[in-house]
Protein backbone atom coordinates (compact mmCIF):
# COMPACT_ATOMS: atom_id res chain seq x y z
CA UNK A 1 0.00 0.00 0.00
CA UNK A 2 1.29 3.72 -1.00
CA UNK A 3 3.11 5.51 1.76
CA UNK A 4 2.16 9.45 2.00
CA UNK A 5 5.06 11.09 3.72
CA UNK A 6 4.41 13.91 5.52
CA UNK A 7 7.04 17.14 6.75
CA UNK A 8 7.79 16.08 9.97
CA UNK A 9 7.49 18.00 12.66
CA UNK A 10 11.49 18.04 14.46
CA UNK A 11 11.09 20.22 17.12
CA UNK A 12 8.68 21.49 19.97
CA UNK A 13 8.03 24.63 18.91
CA UNK A 14 8.51 23.44 14.72
CA UNK A 15 4.71 24.76 13.01
CA UNK A 16 6.20 24.55 9.41
CA UNK A 17 9.29 22.78 7.57
CA UNK A 18 11.48 24.15 4.36
CA UNK A 19 13.00 21.24 2.42
CA UNK A 20 16.15 21.67 1.93
CA UNK A 21 17.02 19.24 -1.01
CA UNK A 22 15.50 15.80 -2.06
CA UNK A 23 18.02 12.91 -2.35
CA UNK A 24 15.20 10.79 -4.45
CA UNK A 25 13.38 11.86 -7.81
CA UNK A 26 9.91 10.57 -8.87
CA UNK A 27 10.98 6.93 -9.93
CA UNK A 28 13.44 6.27 -7.95
CA UNK A 29 13.79 3.16 -5.85
CA UNK A 30 14.66 3.69 -1.87
CA UNK A 31 15.14 1.54 1.02
CA UNK A 32 14.01 1.49 4.24
CA UNK A 33 16.55 4.16 6.39
CA UNK A 34 17.96 5.65 3.29
CA UNK A 35 17.71 9.08 3.24
CA UNK A 36 15.37 10.71 1.27
CA UNK A 37 15.25 14.41 1.72
CA UNK A 38 16.82 16.99 4.15
CA UNK A 39 14.54 19.55 6.47
CA UNK A 40 15.99 22.97 7.68
CA UNK A 41 15.53 23.09 11.68
CA UNK A 42 16.49 26.53 13.37
CA UNK A 43 19.77 24.55 14.20
CA UNK A 44 20.83 22.56 11.41
CA UNK A 45 19.91 20.60 8.09
CA UNK A 46 18.70 17.24 9.54
CA UNK A 47 18.37 14.26 7.07
CA UNK A 48 15.04 12.14 7.33
CA UNK A 49 15.03 8.30 6.30
CA UNK A 50 12.93 6.53 4.70
CA UNK A 51 10.86 4.19 6.63
CA UNK A 52 9.99 1.63 4.67
CA UNK A 53 11.38 0.10 0.50
CA UNK A 54 9.29 1.51 -2.36
CA UNK A 55 9.76 3.75 -5.54
CA UNK A 56 9.08 7.53 -5.46
CA UNK A 57 5.55 7.68 -6.91
CA UNK A 58 5.14 11.81 -6.62
CA UNK A 59 7.15 14.40 -4.98
CA UNK A 60 4.08 16.60 -4.31
CA UNK A 61 6.57 20.12 -3.30
CA UNK A 62 9.91 21.09 -4.53
CA UNK A 63 13.41 21.99 -2.63
CA UNK A 64 13.30 25.52 -1.07
CA UNK A 65 9.46 24.97 -0.41
CA UNK A 66 8.18 25.87 3.11
CA UNK A 67 4.96 24.27 4.61
CA UNK A 68 3.40 23.23 8.06
CA UNK A 69 4.32 20.47 9.55
CA UNK A 70 2.41 16.90 9.44
CA UNK A 71 1.00 18.18 5.90
CA UNK A 72 1.90 15.47 2.85
CA UNK A 73 5.00 16.07 0.70
CA UNK A 74 5.63 12.86 -0.93
CA UNK A 75 4.18 9.17 -2.20
CA UNK A 76 6.31 6.27 -1.96
CA UNK A 77 4.98 2.62 -3.60
CA UNK A 78 5.50 -0.36 -5.01
CA UNK A 79 7.10 -0.87 -7.93
CA UNK A 80 4.24 -2.07 -9.91
CA UNK A 81 1.39 -0.31 -7.68
CA UNK A 82 -0.63 2.08 -8.77
CA UNK A 83 -0.66 4.98 -6.25
CA UNK A 84 -2.95 7.35 -8.09
CA UNK A 85 -5.55 7.16 -5.34
CA UNK A 86 -2.65 8.01 -2.58
CA UNK A 87 -0.93 10.89 -4.97
CA UNK A 88 -4.73 12.19 -4.97
CA UNK A 89 -5.72 12.28 -1.46
CA UNK A 90 -1.32 13.35 -1.03
CA UNK A 91 -2.68 16.65 -3.01
CA UNK A 92 -5.79 17.12 -1.84
CA UNK A 93 -4.33 17.62 2.01
CA UNK A 94 -1.51 19.81 0.72
CA UNK A 95 -3.86 21.72 -0.85
CA UNK A 96 -6.52 22.06 2.04
CA UNK A 97 -3.26 22.69 4.51
CA UNK A 98 -1.87 25.20 2.42
CA UNK A 99 -5.44 26.97 2.21
CA UNK A 100 -5.85 27.17 5.77
CA UNK A 101 -2.55 28.12 6.68
CA UNK A 102 -3.53 30.93 3.91
CA UNK A 103 -6.50 31.86 5.85
CA UNK A 104 -4.63 32.10 9.17
CA UNK A 105 -1.89 34.13 7.61
CA UNK A 106 -5.04 36.60 5.91
CA UNK A 107 -7.05 36.41 9.31
CA UNK A 108 -8.12 39.50 10.59
CA UNK A 109 -7.61 40.99 13.77
CA UNK A 110 -9.19 44.21 13.67
CA UNK A 111 -11.25 44.60 10.45
CA UNK A 112 -12.23 41.26 8.26
CA UNK A 113 -10.24 40.70 5.22
CA UNK A 114 -8.37 43.59 5.89
CA UNK A 115 -4.56 43.51 5.23
CA UNK A 116 -2.03 44.03 7.82
CA UNK A 117 0.06 47.24 8.38
CA UNK A 118 2.64 45.69 6.49
CA UNK A 119 0.71 45.77 3.12
CA UNK A 120 0.60 48.49 1.01
CA UNK A 121 -3.01 49.52 0.12
CA UNK A 122 -3.42 52.03 -2.99
CA UNK A 123 -4.91 55.48 -2.21
CA UNK A 124 -6.59 56.72 -5.14
CA UNK A 125 -8.37 60.23 -5.36
CA UNK A 126 -11.39 61.83 -3.44
CA UNK A 127 -13.94 60.40 -0.80
CA UNK A 128 -17.59 61.90 -0.57
CA UNK A 129 -17.67 65.54 1.68
CA UNK A 130 -20.16 66.61 3.79
CA UNK A 131 -21.05 70.61 4.69
CA UNK A 132 -17.65 72.48 4.90
CA UNK A 133 -15.71 69.77 3.32
CA UNK A 134 -15.96 67.13 5.86
CA UNK A 135 -15.51 63.69 5.02
CA UNK A 136 -18.74 61.89 5.69
CA UNK A 137 -17.54 58.95 7.27
CA UNK A 138 -18.86 56.97 10.38
CA UNK A 139 -16.45 56.72 13.56
CA UNK A 140 -16.36 53.26 13.21
CA UNK A 141 -15.36 53.22 9.68
CA UNK A 142 -12.28 55.72 10.56
CA UNK A 143 -11.23 53.70 13.33
CA UNK A 144 -10.73 50.80 10.97
CA UNK A 145 -8.91 52.95 8.55
CA UNK A 146 -6.91 53.79 11.17
CA UNK A 147 -5.68 50.47 12.31
CA UNK A 148 -4.78 49.58 8.51
CA UNK A 149 -2.54 52.53 8.16
CA UNK A 150 -5.19 53.58 5.38
CA UNK A 151 -4.84 57.00 4.96
CA UNK A 152 -8.52 59.02 4.68
CA UNK A 153 -6.87 62.06 2.60
CA UNK A 154 -7.88 62.06 -1.08
CA UNK A 155 -9.60 58.24 -0.59
CA UNK A 156 -12.33 57.67 -3.60
CA UNK A 157 -14.73 55.69 -2.04
CA UNK A 158 -18.38 55.18 -3.04
CA UNK A 159 -20.30 55.45 0.82
CA UNK A 160 -23.45 53.41 0.99
CA UNK A 161 -24.13 54.41 4.64
CA UNK A 162 -26.49 57.42 5.74
CA UNK A 163 -26.91 60.55 3.25
CA UNK A 164 -23.95 58.63 1.14
CA UNK A 165 -21.31 58.43 4.10
CA UNK A 166 -18.49 55.84 3.85
CA UNK A 167 -19.35 53.12 6.82
CA UNK A 168 -17.70 50.69 8.53
CA UNK A 169 -18.29 48.09 5.77
CA UNK A 170 -17.13 50.44 2.97
CA UNK A 171 -13.43 50.41 4.19
CA UNK A 172 -13.58 46.39 4.87
CA UNK A 173 -14.95 46.34 0.89
CA UNK A 174 -12.00 48.84 -0.22
CA UNK A 175 -9.45 46.76 1.71
CA UNK A 176 -10.60 43.54 0.95
CA UNK A 177 -10.45 44.14 -3.20
CA UNK A 178 -6.92 45.88 -2.55
CA UNK A 179 -4.94 43.09 -0.86
CA UNK A 180 -1.97 42.25 -2.18
CA UNK A 181 -2.53 38.83 -3.94
CA UNK A 182 0.45 36.04 -3.46
CA UNK A 183 -0.01 32.44 -2.73
CA UNK A 184 1.55 30.72 0.87
CA UNK A 185 4.17 29.59 -0.29
CA UNK A 186 5.76 32.52 -2.00
CA UNK A 187 5.08 34.73 0.90
CA UNK A 188 7.47 32.32 3.28
CA UNK A 189 9.85 32.43 0.32
CA UNK A 190 9.80 36.50 -0.10
CA UNK A 191 9.89 36.59 4.43
CA UNK A 192 12.94 33.94 4.48
CA UNK A 193 14.88 35.93 1.70
CA UNK A 194 13.84 39.61 3.60
CA UNK A 195 12.09 40.80 -0.05
CA UNK A 196 9.21 43.10 -0.02
CA UNK A 197 6.06 41.25 -2.08
CA UNK A 198 5.00 44.94 -2.56
CA UNK A 199 8.18 45.66 -5.21
CA UNK A 200 7.13 42.10 -6.86
CA UNK A 201 5.75 41.78 -9.89
CA UNK A 202 3.03 38.84 -10.28
CA UNK A 203 2.76 36.71 -13.05
CA UNK A 204 -0.36 34.71 -12.05
CA UNK A 205 -3.80 34.91 -12.08
CA UNK A 206 -5.10 38.62 -11.65
CA UNK A 207 -1.43 39.29 -10.78
CA UNK A 208 -0.89 36.97 -8.29
CA UNK A 209 2.48 36.75 -7.10
CA UNK A 210 3.68 33.05 -7.81
CA UNK A 211 6.78 30.90 -6.54
CA UNK A 212 8.49 31.70 -9.41
CA UNK A 213 8.17 35.29 -9.00
CA UNK A 214 10.14 35.28 -5.90
CA UNK A 215 12.21 33.35 -7.36
CA UNK A 216 13.06 35.91 -10.23
CA UNK A 217 13.07 38.93 -7.89
CA UNK A 218 15.85 36.59 -5.87
CA UNK A 219 17.79 36.61 -8.31
CA UNK A 220 17.71 40.38 -9.48
CA UNK A 221 18.25 41.13 -5.89
CA UNK A 222 21.71 38.66 -5.76
CA UNK A 223 22.74 39.80 -8.97
CA UNK A 224 22.40 43.63 -7.82
CA UNK A 225 23.92 42.33 -4.96
CA UNK A 226 26.92 41.02 -6.61
CA UNK A 227 27.00 44.69 -8.65
CA UNK A 228 27.58 46.39 -5.55
CA UNK A 229 30.02 44.16 -4.12
CA UNK A 230 31.96 44.67 -7.50
CA UNK A 231 31.61 48.51 -6.54
CA UNK A 232 32.26 48.61 -3.01
CA UNK A 233 35.33 46.44 -4.10
CA UNK A 234 36.42 48.90 -6.64
CA UNK A 235 35.67 52.09 -3.83
CA UNK A 236 36.44 50.18 -0.31
CA UNK A 237 39.21 53.16 0.59
CA UNK A 238 35.33 54.50 1.54
CA UNK A 239 34.19 55.04 4.66
CA UNK A 240 30.93 54.35 6.73
CA UNK A 241 29.26 55.85 9.04
CA UNK A 242 26.35 55.62 11.61
CA UNK A 243 23.54 58.18 11.78
CA UNK A 244 25.13 59.45 15.65
CA UNK A 245 29.00 59.88 13.81
CA UNK A 246 30.16 56.23 14.53
CA UNK A 247 32.84 54.69 11.99
CA UNK A 248 31.13 51.39 10.68
CA UNK A 249 33.65 48.16 10.29
CA UNK A 250 30.73 46.14 9.18
CA UNK A 251 27.20 45.62 8.86
CA UNK A 252 25.84 41.96 9.54
CA UNK A 253 21.91 40.74 9.33
CA UNK A 254 20.46 40.08 12.56
CA UNK A 255 19.23 36.54 11.00
CA UNK A 256 19.53 33.06 11.22
CA UNK A 257 20.42 30.72 13.90
CA UNK A 258 21.82 34.09 15.42
CA UNK A 259 18.47 35.17 15.61
CA UNK A 260 16.69 32.19 16.64
CA UNK A 261 18.91 31.98 19.63
CA UNK A 262 18.25 35.40 20.72
CA UNK A 263 14.67 35.02 20.32
CA UNK A 264 14.38 31.95 22.58
CA UNK A 265 17.09 33.85 25.14
CA UNK A 266 14.47 36.74 25.34
CA UNK A 267 11.95 34.37 25.68
CA UNK A 268 13.81 32.71 28.56
CA UNK A 269 14.41 35.85 30.18
CA UNK A 270 11.40 37.77 29.80
CA UNK A 271 8.90 34.78 30.35
CA UNK A 272 10.70 32.81 33.58
CA UNK A 273 11.32 35.17 36.30
CA UNK A 274 15.40 34.10 36.61
CA UNK A 275 16.83 33.50 40.47
CA UNK A 276 20.15 33.06 40.83
CA UNK A 277 22.57 31.18 43.58
CA UNK A 278 26.64 30.91 43.48
CA UNK A 279 29.04 29.19 45.79
CA UNK A 280 32.53 28.26 45.52
CA UNK A 281 34.16 25.25 45.50
CA UNK A 282 37.51 24.08 46.77
CA UNK A 283 38.38 21.72 43.71
CA UNK A 284 42.29 20.40 45.75
CA UNK A 285 40.83 16.77 46.36
CA UNK A 286 38.98 16.53 42.90
CA UNK A 287 42.17 17.71 41.41
CA UNK A 288 43.89 14.85 42.93
CA UNK A 289 41.73 12.29 42.13
CA UNK A 290 41.24 12.86 38.88
CA UNK A 291 45.21 12.75 37.99
CA UNK A 292 45.11 9.43 39.78
CA UNK A 293 42.20 8.08 37.49
CA UNK A 294 43.96 9.34 34.36
CA UNK A 295 47.34 7.86 35.38
CA UNK A 296 45.52 4.51 35.45
CA UNK A 297 43.24 4.33 32.13
CA UNK A 298 44.12 5.88 28.35
CA UNK A 299 40.51 7.75 28.43
CA UNK A 300 41.32 11.00 30.07
CA UNK A 301 38.51 12.74 32.28
CA UNK A 302 37.99 16.16 32.60
CA UNK A 303 37.11 18.33 35.19
CA UNK A 304 33.32 19.10 33.44
CA UNK A 305 33.03 15.25 33.56
CA UNK A 306 33.15 15.13 37.72
CA UNK A 307 31.03 18.09 37.33
CA UNK A 308 28.59 16.46 34.87
CA UNK A 309 28.41 13.90 37.53
CA UNK A 310 27.70 16.02 40.59
CA UNK A 311 25.16 17.84 38.63
CA UNK A 312 23.39 13.99 38.14
CA UNK A 313 23.61 13.16 41.58
CA UNK A 314 22.37 16.46 43.00
CA UNK A 315 19.49 16.26 40.08
CA UNK A 316 18.37 12.70 41.44
CA UNK A 317 18.30 14.16 45.19
CA UNK A 318 16.36 17.13 44.05
CA UNK A 319 14.42 15.76 41.04
CA UNK A 320 12.04 18.97 41.20
CA UNK A 321 15.57 20.95 39.61
CA UNK A 322 15.29 18.03 36.05
CA UNK A 323 11.74 19.08 35.02
CA UNK A 324 9.69 20.97 32.67
CA UNK A 325 7.21 23.57 32.76
CA UNK A 326 4.71 22.64 30.01
CA UNK A 327 1.46 24.52 29.97
CA UNK A 328 0.25 24.52 33.79
CA UNK A 329 1.99 21.42 34.26
CA UNK A 330 5.10 21.06 36.09
CA UNK A 331 6.43 17.47 34.48
CA UNK A 332 9.64 16.20 36.70
CA UNK A 333 11.73 13.55 34.74
CA UNK A 334 13.67 10.34 35.80
CA UNK A 335 15.70 10.26 33.18
CA UNK A 336 18.66 13.17 33.23
CA UNK A 337 19.48 14.10 29.88
CA UNK A 338 22.12 16.10 30.50
CA UNK A 339 23.00 19.25 28.19
CA UNK A 340 26.22 20.27 27.96
CA UNK A 341 26.18 24.13 25.96
CA UNK A 342 29.48 23.84 22.90
CA UNK A 343 29.86 26.31 20.57
CA UNK A 344 29.26 25.42 17.40
CA UNK A 345 29.62 26.97 13.72
CA UNK A 346 26.17 28.04 13.42
CA UNK A 347 26.07 29.03 16.94
CA UNK A 348 25.67 27.50 20.45
CA UNK A 349 24.15 24.60 20.70
CA UNK A 350 23.65 22.27 23.40
CA UNK A 351 24.17 18.03 22.80
CA UNK A 352 22.59 15.96 25.79
CA UNK A 353 23.59 12.94 27.15
CA UNK A 354 20.33 10.71 27.42
CA UNK A 355 20.11 9.23 30.60
CA UNK A 356 22.91 9.85 32.35
CA UNK A 357 22.12 8.81 35.41
CA UNK A 358 23.05 5.43 34.93
CA UNK A 359 27.07 6.35 33.46
CA UNK A 360 29.97 6.61 35.33
CA UNK A 361 32.57 9.72 35.43
CA UNK A 362 34.39 7.65 33.19
CA UNK A 363 31.41 6.39 30.44
CA UNK A 364 30.11 10.39 30.75
CA UNK A 365 33.64 11.00 29.80
CA UNK A 366 33.17 8.49 26.66
CA UNK A 367 29.39 9.38 25.55
CA UNK A 368 30.13 13.01 26.12
CA UNK A 369 33.49 13.34 23.51
CA UNK A 370 31.16 12.28 19.89
CA UNK A 371 28.38 14.70 21.08
CA UNK A 372 30.98 17.42 21.28
CA UNK A 373 33.22 16.75 17.91
CA UNK A 374 29.68 16.33 16.02
CA UNK A 375 28.36 19.48 17.68
CA UNK A 376 31.63 21.24 16.79
CA UNK A 377 31.55 19.91 12.95
CA UNK A 378 27.75 21.08 13.01
CA UNK A 379 26.48 17.43 12.64
CA UNK A 380 24.61 16.67 15.73
CA UNK A 381 20.73 14.33 14.62
CA UNK A 382 17.76 15.92 16.01
CA UNK A 383 17.56 13.82 18.96
CA UNK A 384 21.09 14.78 20.19
CA UNK A 385 20.09 18.39 20.77
CA UNK A 386 16.90 18.07 21.72
CA UNK A 387 15.23 16.58 24.76
CA UNK A 388 17.00 17.63 27.23
CA UNK A 389 16.42 18.15 31.03
CA UNK A 390 19.05 20.37 32.65
CA UNK A 391 21.70 22.18 31.23
CA UNK A 392 25.63 22.90 32.00
CA UNK A 393 27.20 25.87 30.84
CA UNK A 394 30.87 25.79 31.09
CA UNK A 395 33.39 28.85 30.18
CA UNK A 396 35.98 28.26 32.62
CA UNK A 397 38.53 27.35 29.51
CA UNK A 398 38.30 30.78 29.21
CA UNK A 399 39.49 31.97 32.11
CA UNK A 400 36.12 33.54 33.27
CA UNK A 401 35.74 33.71 36.86
CA UNK A 402 32.15 34.49 37.25
CA UNK A 403 29.17 34.49 35.27
CA UNK A 404 25.37 34.04 35.08
CA UNK A 405 23.82 32.06 32.23
CA UNK A 406 20.13 31.96 31.07
CA UNK A 407 17.86 28.81 31.51
CA UNK A 408 17.43 27.01 28.34
CA UNK A 409 13.57 26.51 27.65
CA UNK A 410 11.82 24.18 28.93
CA UNK A 411 14.02 23.77 31.40
CA UNK A 412 13.68 25.18 34.98
CA UNK A 413 17.68 25.39 35.65
CA UNK A 414 20.80 25.52 34.06
CA UNK A 415 24.38 25.71 35.98
CA UNK A 416 27.20 28.03 34.84
CA UNK A 417 30.69 26.64 35.92
CA UNK A 418 33.70 29.25 36.15
CA UNK A 419 37.58 29.02 35.86
CA UNK A 420 39.62 27.71 38.40
CA UNK A 421 41.91 29.68 40.37
CA UNK A 422 44.68 29.55 42.96
CA UNK A 423 43.15 31.70 46.03
CA UNK A 424 43.89 32.52 49.73
CA UNK A 425 41.46 30.26 51.98
CA UNK A 426 40.45 30.19 55.97
CA UNK A 427 41.16 26.27 56.24
CA UNK A 428 39.92 24.99 59.72
CA UNK A 429 41.59 21.53 60.51
CA UNK A 430 40.41 18.85 63.13
CA UNK A 431 41.26 19.95 65.97
CA UNK A 432 39.25 23.10 64.66
CA UNK A 433 42.66 25.47 64.25
CA UNK A 434 42.61 27.99 61.18
CA UNK A 435 45.33 28.42 58.53
CA UNK A 436 45.52 30.32 55.59
CA UNK A 437 46.04 28.16 52.57
CA UNK A 438 46.18 28.72 48.62
CA UNK A 439 43.69 26.18 47.41
CA UNK A 440 42.31 26.09 43.65
CA UNK A 441 38.64 27.55 44.02
CA UNK A 442 35.98 27.86 41.63
CA UNK A 443 32.71 29.81 41.15
CA UNK A 444 29.27 27.43 40.47
CA UNK A 445 25.97 29.23 39.86
CA UNK A 446 22.56 28.23 39.46
CA UNK A 447 20.02 30.18 37.71
CA UNK A 448 16.35 28.59 38.20
CA UNK A 449 12.87 29.55 37.12
CA UNK A 450 10.91 31.09 40.27
CA UNK A 451 7.99 30.12 38.87
CA UNK A 452 8.85 26.30 39.75
CA UNK A 453 11.36 26.56 41.85
CA UNK A 454 12.00 27.86 45.27
CA UNK A 455 15.07 29.89 46.82
CA UNK A 456 15.81 27.15 49.29
CA UNK A 457 15.47 24.46 47.40
CA UNK A 458 18.10 25.80 44.59
CA UNK A 459 20.18 26.76 47.13
CA UNK A 460 20.73 23.46 48.71
CA UNK A 461 21.09 22.08 45.11
CA UNK A 462 23.85 24.08 44.33
CA UNK A 463 25.40 23.33 48.04
CA UNK A 464 25.09 19.64 47.27
CA UNK A 465 26.97 19.73 44.32
CA UNK A 466 29.90 21.71 45.79
CA UNK A 467 29.69 19.06 48.76
CA UNK A 468 30.19 16.58 46.35
CA UNK A 469 32.84 18.30 44.27
CA UNK A 470 34.69 18.71 47.66
CA UNK A 471 34.46 14.89 48.60
CA UNK A 472 35.00 13.32 44.98
CA UNK A 473 34.91 9.69 46.09
CA UNK A 474 31.42 10.33 46.48
CA UNK A 475 31.31 10.38 42.59
CA UNK A 476 32.85 7.04 42.13
CA UNK A 477 30.23 5.03 43.19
Amino acid sequence: MAEIIIMPKLGFNMNEGKLVEWYKKEGDAVAKGEPLFSVETDKTNMDIEATGDGVVKKLLIEAGDTIPVTLPIAVIGAAEEDASAAIEDAASQLKAGGAEKAAQEEAPTKAEEAPSAKETVPEPAAAPKGEGGRLKISPRARRVAAENDLSLEGLSIVGTGWQGGICEQDILDYLASNRLKITPVARAMAEAEGLDPETITGTGVNGKIMKEDVEKALAEKMAAAAQTAVEAEAGAGERKFSPDGKEILEEVPYAGVRKVIGDRMSESKFTAPHLYFTQKVDLEKLLKLRKEVNAAQDKKTSVTDYIARATILALQKYPEMNASLVGDTIVKYKSVNLGIAVASPTGLIVPNIKDAQNLSVVELSKAASPLFEKARAGKLAIDEYTGGSFTISNLGMFGIENFTAIINPPEVGILSISSTKDEPVVITDEDGNKEIAIRPMMNIQVSVDHRVIDGLLAAQFVTEIKNLLEHPMSLMV
